[in-house]
């Protein structure tokens, strides 16, 4: 009861208080509603009416005498479930399920809360159901479960603002709830006054609400706020004042402890006066919970402040209570952990003898239904046997075909891949044809042109004589060059290797190149290892030389070295070709990049393929100043 009605549970307080209460709502204070209903109930003569008048007593007496409540609820309670009335048992559920959770065994009182939702889904009264389910929020809130206390909170309050107007007073204490709960957020400032604005204008038409009281709680709340502290204490005092002349005690507490709360918006009221007002109240409700909670409070005071004689009154007050029994029977019917442990006892004594008539009724169906059931069950079989054949055979022939269909299409693939390769092939050798072989022709000729004039002395002759057969020589290296690749192309290469010693391969194709050579006076300085081999084709090793030599002793200056050498490197060997062609470098490689201008470009581009193919590779380009480098790797 402490943390329900205290300023941590207020929201829980009003949101089952006020809902056990909207029946009562439109009368004028608890004092004019009692008598009323007391000579109502003495005129009643069927169950119906006497059940509706025993239930708006229970409610009404839930802010008054919680044993009295509980007394009215166990007889709506046991009148309702004879006559099979779900409107009276969900009721009573809901009573009960306020009276356990105000005793603080939250445990039991989800139990009955639990009860009636169910009955009220049953019934479909939406109204109703957030009735328990706000019990339900109070019990999880109050015993530390905030996960599931925010799943029934958001419900009930989203199911009570879908609620028809005239069942609005269920709607505005849901939004009072809504500011209990956010109030101290300072991201949801706005919302907060938006709801208290609408709950106000609702609860016009209900002035003896009790969410009226906590409105006005807020606005003093609100006034601390600005400043005007002494104005809310009074303010507060009043409603408390008001609360206990409508006979709503535990409201009135609620309002006491309200100007504790003060402290942390920065006002500190008379405490002394707050707490022994509570504790007078809390006495007269005879609730030990309550009592308990201010004699508490006022011990803790009294002995701050070094007052012997009331520290010993109220320390002798509580020890009286702790001693009593927490369920002290005002009334003589009212057994009240007695009357729950026999409720579950002969709920699960029902639950049982409904098992088993269960039970019972499926043993005779399934004796009626066997031979129907085996012979379905047989019927399933062969058909589904039979599909599973049918879907088997179709199965084969899709996969038939497609594993045809796919085969075609490989082979598609393969033909098209080869056409396509075909068609490049072409077409890049027209292109080399067409240009890497125009300059030295054109080169030829001209020589030509020049000896037919005659003019020419002997060594100018012999001299051009040299370059036409220097330029023939290279050409037809090309050519053949052109047509081992042709060959390897067309034929489809397969890489043979072999063990093949490098320095004769270099010796042979340094041979061809003797005569340009002398005529340039380059030094021949190979120093690649008499023993040294490689694994190569031979044949395709002896054209990648000669046409990698016959660049460096082109492109070379007259007179300086043509360096060969050669090492190894994780399992590889490499030879390398330097020559100091100064500017000629780097104008060579710039036309190695056009093989319209340069005859060479075709030969380094065959000579590089023809190491791919062997896993090896070539690099072609400027080290130091003006040095040409040119590498294979194999």
């Amino acid at each position: 009861m402490i943390k329900v009605l205290m300023r941590k549970g207020y929201v829980t307080a009003l949101a089952i208080l006020g809902c056990l209460l909207l029946r009562v709502q439109e009368s004028s204070g608890q004092a004019a509603i009692l008598p009323r209903l007391q000579r109502d109930l003495a005129q009643q003569h069927d169950s119906a009416g006497y059940v509706s008048v025993l239930g708006k007593m229970g409610a009404l007496y839930a802010s008054i005498n919680l044993d009295s409540s509980f007394y009215y609820a166990r007889q709506v309670l046991e009148i309702a479930g004879r006559r099979h009335d779900l409107k009276g048992m969900a009721d009573a559920n809901n009573m009960l399920g306020w009276y356990y959770t105000a005793k603080t065994d939250y445990n039991v009182g989800i139990q009955y809360a639990y009860k009636a939702l169910l009955l009220n889904a049953q019934l479909g009264d939406s109204a109703q159901m957030v009735r328990s389910l706000n019990i339900i929020y109070g019990c999880y809130k109050n015993s530390g479960h905030p996960v599931e206390a925010n799943n029934y909170f958001y419900r009930a309050f989203h199911m009570a603002n879908r609620l028809p107007p005239d069942k609005d007073s269920m709607a505005a204490t849901m939004l009072v709830n809504y500011a209990w709960r956010f109030f101290d957020d300072s991201t949801k400032t706005d919302s907060v006054r938006l709801v208290l604005r609408r709950a106000g204008t609702i609860l016009k038409k209900y002035p003896d609400s009790r969410a009226v009281f906590y409105v006005a709680a807020f606005e003093a709340d609100l006034m601390v706020q600005a400043g005007k502290g002494k104005a809310a204490e009074e303010r507060i005092y009043a409603l408390a004042d008001l609360a206990r002349q409508k006979g709503m005690p535990y409201v009135a507490m609620d309002m006491y402890g309200r100007l504790y709360d003060f402290q942390r918006l920065g006002y500190f009221a008379d405490s002394t006066r707050y707490q022994e007002q509570a504790y007078e109240v809390a006495r007269q409700s005879a609730s030990m919970e309550l009592n308990l909670y201010w004699l508490g409070r006022l011990y803790d005071y009294y002995r701050h402040h070094r007052q012997p004689e009331r520290v010993v009154y109220y320390g002798n007050e509580i020890m009286r209570l702790a001693a009593k029994d927490r369920y002290h029977n005002s009334l003589p019917q009212a057994a009240y952990i007695d009357f729950f442990l026999k409720e579950k006892k002969l709920a699960a004594l029902s639950l049982s003898t409904r098992m088993q008539h269960q039970e019972l009724e499926k043993e005779l169906a399934a004796k009626k239904n066997r031979s129907l059931i085996v012979a379905g069950l047989l019927i399933i079989i062969f058909l589904l046997l039979a599909l599973l054949t049918s879907r088997y055979l179709h199965y084969r022939r899709w996969k038939q075909q497609e594993n045809a269909l796919a085969f075609s299409y490989v082979q598609l693939a393969r033909n098209n891949a080869a056409l396509t390769e075909n068609d490049v092939f072409k077409n890049r050798l027209i292109s080399m044809l067409a240009t890497d072989f125009r300059t030295p022709l054109h080169h030829i000729i001209a020589v030509a042109d020049q000896l037919k004039t005659g003019t020419l002395t002997q060594p100018e002759v012999v001299s051009l004589l040299k370059q036409i057969g220097n330029a023939s020589r290279k050409t037809l290296d090309a050519f053949n060059n052109i047509l081992k690749w042709l060959k390897l192309q067309l034929s489809g290469f397969v890489y043979k290797p072999v063990t093949t010693e490098l320095l004769p391969v270099i010796a042979e194709a340094l041979q061809p190149l003797q005569a340009e050579i002398q005529d340039k006076q380059l030094v021949i300085v190979n120093r690649v290892g008499p023993r040294l081999t490689v694994i190569a084709d031979p044949e395709i090793l002896q054209l990648v030389n000669v046409q990698l030599l016959q660049v460096a002793v082109s492109t070379a200056r007259p007179g300086t070295l043509l360096l060969i050498s050669s090492y190894g490197e994780k399992g590889k060997s490499t030879v390398r070709f330097m020559a100091d062609g100064g500017a000629a470098t780097r104008k060579l490689l710039e036309e190695l990049k056009d093989k319209e201008h340069n005859i060479f470009a075709l030969g380094i581009i065959i000579s590089r393929d023809f190491m791919q193919k062997m896993k090896g590779g070539l690099v072609v380009e400027e080290e130091a100043e003006g040095f040409l480098m040119m590498e294979y790797t194999i």
